[in-house]
């Protein structure tokens, strides 16, 4: 079994800022969705081994994925989507996890509906 990740967060601010505790709320994310990608063989036929999303910080909030092509080398898919900077910055953590969740599982469904992947467990999560 390889020890690559199916899922990576990241952050970047694309105006002066930061969201405190983003990069732990990030990591939990990872962590919580990495099983059940994998029990669900998210991966599995698709065309890359790792969703790498990025989250821009900016001025406004635009969760439409804005897709890169896949990097072969590293076979990886970047995604991006972009979160209002200011209202995260005043939020607490339990609130930054969470929207970075509804975005996280977004994200992934897209992806799955771009390259007919399973999304049923993920699907159940977010009618929730």
């Amino acid at each position: 079994m390889s020890d690559q990740r199916i899922l990576l967060i990241g952050g970047v601010s694309l105006i002066k800022g930061r969201v405190r505790e983003a990069g732990l709320a990030m990591q939990e994310i990872c962590d919580d969705l990495e099983p059940l990608l994998n029990e669900i063989g998210y991966v599995d036929n698709a065309p890359f081994k790792t969703v790498s999303m990025i989250i821009r910080f900016g001025e406004k909030t635009d969760l439409t994925p804005d897709y890169d092509p896949i990097n072969k080398r590293h076979s990886e898919l970047p995604v991006a989507v972009e979160m209002e900077l200011a209202s995260l910055r005043v939020a607490s953590k339990d609130v930054v996890k969470s929207t970075f969740v509804k975005a996280t599982i977004d994200v992934l469904i897209d992806v799955a509906k771009k390259y007919d992947l399973p999304s049923e467990p993920l699907e159940m999560i977010k009618a929730q």
